[in-house]
């Protein structure tokens, strides 16, 4: 998988009220985000989940922002200044494969890596820090643009993911994307089988590109 970073200017699209109309932040990290939590947003670029996931984790919680490009990292702390939840955000820059962030070893509680891992060149490294990252059982959310990256690719990092304790739980139904909810093992044992993985990822991918192709039909 080639490596990419996403332009400045494109960022302010990622973040526009235009792409909410598509993509809507607040109901998609909704069921998985709640009061007190310490979450990561992987690729956060200017925060167009990373606002909604401060307001959703309330003064008590923290959002955990990273990104490789420190532009991206200003402007979102601008926006968060603005709507007045700095205090809930933490910005990281991050090397290139890599989250770092090894003081939040087993505390996160909710993590979201949103059409991002097409972007790095070992996406199994950035998966391997978000199993060491997040809690035993916590969930993660995995999408990845439709149209530009293949059901085939996100059934890869779907593999990649297992390999790294997280299970396949359920395909997500999120349009112009194929989107899947995984969650950290408690165990290694209780990792899904082979097979049982094939087939779920197969599923989730399937299941998000019948999705998008009635929702291409009803527009």
């Amino acid at each position: 998988m080639a490596t990419h970073v996403c332009p400045i200017w494109v960022g302010y699209f990622l973040a526009s009220r235009l792409r909410k109309l598509l993509q809507n932040p607040t109901r998609i990290i909704g069921p998985f985000v709640r009061p007190n939590m310490t979450v990561l947003d992987f690729g956060c670029a200017m925060g167009f989940f990373s606002l909604p996931m401060a307001e959703a984790v309330g003064p008590g919680g923290k959002v955990v922002c990273v990104d490789r490009q420190p532009e991206m990292l200003d402007v979102l702390k601008r926006r968060a200044a603005r709507a007045g939840l700095l205090d809930r955000i933490q910005c990281h820059v991050c090397p290139k494969d890599s989250i770092d962030l090894k003081e939040y070893d087993g505390a996160l509680d909710f993590a979201l890596a949103f059409t991002v891992l097409h972007e790095v060149s070992h996406p199994d490294r950035i998966l391997s820090d978000l199993g060491r990252l997040v809690r035993s059982d916590a969930p993660l959310l995995l999408a990845e643009p439709a149209g530009h990256v293949t059901p085939q690719e996100v059934e890869h990092m779907v593999a990649l993911a297992r390999e790294h304790g997280f299970v396949m739980t359920r395909a997500l139904l999120i349009r112009s994307a194929h989107a899947a909810l995984l969650t950290r093992a408690a165990t290694q044992e209780a990792t899904i089988s082979e097979e049982d993985a094939g087939v779920r990822s197969g599923t989730a991918a399937k299941a998000s590109d019948e999705h998008n192709r009635e929702s291409r039909g009803r527009r």
